[in-house]
């Protein structure tokens, strides 16, 4: 279980300090926002990631215009017992960072990138225990940071693309949690408006439209080697039209395969007020999935559906896996990781509520764990 030292790059440069301009109004002290520890959790293994996602419109400087749509997130993990070295048990963090980007009619494309940096060093990197967020890449080449209050800005450049976008929420906080066999909590801040520009291929464009969703997912386990040892996988979505939007979790446990769900909760929001219009949870909501495809991981099928519809009382969604970049992290020498199929729906996806049907932009993510993919003998 412990990681060679061949994957672990140890970097001593100092990030991004925590800037007093970000921290927003001391008054409304959230602390949901900034980054945690393993001990937070008495967690043998601890994962924390910073999401966002947008579908924009963007226009060239020679009047060219595109529809772009993107997720970004920005991994902190901490374990005691995996991330260390055995001869001079030095601890270390991982830093992640990874992003799919989805061009209105062409292929999609994703890169992840990994990173070890001595567990006293992660300070420069990541904003612990404060209520802001504050994360800089190790190189300095992607960061995330500031908070809801004041919205958030991401730094974020990679080969031939750059994001430099703001994020400004515009819906109330919800939150999903889950404990036994999963532990898990999220902190969405699910509608909002981005602005700001993009480089692809050295050409610049403005954003002159865009939808945007946060979140700051923490999973973790305080008896397994890895989060991933307690649940089969995921299942989330994100689907806004003109009027609505809709959140959904769904959290597969061991027992429950690759279509039942422990945890199940959907949130219809109104995108003008921000405010929540209906939760549901538990046996109020029916998933239906559909049109399996059976893709190869380190020469093991895995199990994916194409197709998803929720349903609830007076609710019911429709959702496509049209465009999907495979996330392969699983490691069949160390069965510590996953496999994540993030899929992006341009239009067509649907939501009915009462009635009212309206159409619009969706992303989808199907995860399944190692502990599915490499099940111990």
């Amino acid at each position: 279980m412990i990681l060679p030292l061949l994957l672990v790059c140890l970097i001593g440069i100092s990030g991004a300090e925590p800037n007093s301009k970000t921290s927003g109004n001391e008054a409304v002290m959230d602390y949901t926002e900034g980054g945690h520890y393993d001990t937070d959790f008495d967690a043998s293994f601890m994962s924390e990631w910073w999401y966002q996602n947008g579908d924009m419109r963007l226009v060239g400087e020679d009047g060219e215009k595109r529809k772009l749509a993107f997720f970004v997130t920005l991994v902190h993990q901490e374990s005691p017992t995996v991330f260390n070295e055995p001869e001079t048990g030095e601890q270390s963090s991982n830093i992640v960072t990874f992003y799919g980007l989805y061009p209105y009619g062409e292929a999609p494309s994703t890169n992840y990138i990994t990173c070890f940096v001595p567990r006293g060093e992660i300070e420069n990197y990541v904003g612990f225990h404060v209520p802001y967020l504050d994360f800089t890449s190790p190189e300095g080449l992607r960061k995330f940071y500031g908070s809801a209050l004041k919205g958030y800005r991401l730094d974020y450049a990679y080969d031939n693309m750059q994001l430099n976008l703001f994020f400004k929420p515009h819906a109330e906080k919800t939150i999903d949690s889950a404990a036994d066999p999963v532990n898990f909590t999220t902190y969405e801040y699910a509608y909002g408006k981005l602005k700001g520009s993009v480089v692809l291929d050295g050409k610049k464009y403005t954003v002159t439209q865009a939808d945007g969703y946060f979140d700051h997912m923490i999973p973790y386990t305080t008896d397994q080697p890895v989060w991933e040892w307690e649940m089969h996988g995921w299942s989330w979505s994100e689907l806004t039209t003109d009027s609505y939007q809709t959140v959904f979790y769904g959290v597969r446990g061991p027992e429950d395969g690759y279509d039942d769900y422990t945890y199940k909760h959907l949130t219809l929001i109104d995108k003008h007020t921000g405010k929540v219009i209906a939760e549901y949870s538990g046996n109020e909501v029916s998933i239906t999935q559909g049109d399996w495809q059976y893709p190869k991981v380190n020469g093991n099928t895995v199990e994916r559906p194409a197709s998803l519809q929720i349903s609830a009382p007076d609710l019911d969604i429709s959702i496509n896996a049209e465009s999907v970049v495979q996330l392969d992290r699983s490691s069949q020498e160390q069965p510590v990781g996953f496999v994540d199929f993030m899929s992006f729906q341009p239009d067509e996806a649907t939501i009915e509520y009462k009635g009212n049907i309206e159409q619009g932009s969706a992303f989808y993510e199907y995860m399944v764990s190692d502990w599915v993919i490499f099940p111990l003998q």
